[in-house]
């Protein structure tokens, strides 16, 4: 039994794609937000959330307010999904950028945590 487990999980690994696109990690007390694109967003909500609770996330704003705050007043959401396309030459960063460029446009700069 434990072996069949395994294989169907090692089965969902190798077919698992990873979601690209850009993240918004918001405040729900004061709505601000810190925006970042990458090109596996579940990875980066991990290690987001690692850094911040360990107390070692670059932004310092952003990290004094998830410490004041505590981590239950904030949400993760995938704002902007670049879907994977079998056209080879697609520069999926320079995609990434734009469309992080495109979602921060839309928010009042004093609604966001600069780096």
């Amino acid at each position: 039994m434990k072996n069949a487990i395994k294989k169907q999980l090692r089965e969902m690994a190798k077919n698992h794609v990873a979601t690209m696109g850009v993240l918004s990690v918001k405040n729900n007390t004061t709505g601000k937000q810190y925006i970042k694109g990458a090109l596996n967003l579940e990875a980066l909500v991990n290690k987001m959330n690692f850094l911040l609770k360990g107390q070692s996330f670059d932004n310092a704003q952003l990290q004094k307010e998830w410490d004041e705050y505590g981590s239950e007043n904030f949400s993760f959401e995938f704002v902007s999904i670049i879907s994977s396309q079998e056209n080879q030459y697609i520069n999926y960063r320079k995609e990434i950028l734009k469309a992080e460029q495109d979602v921060l446009s839309g928010i009042n700069s004093d609604l966001l945590y600069i780096s």
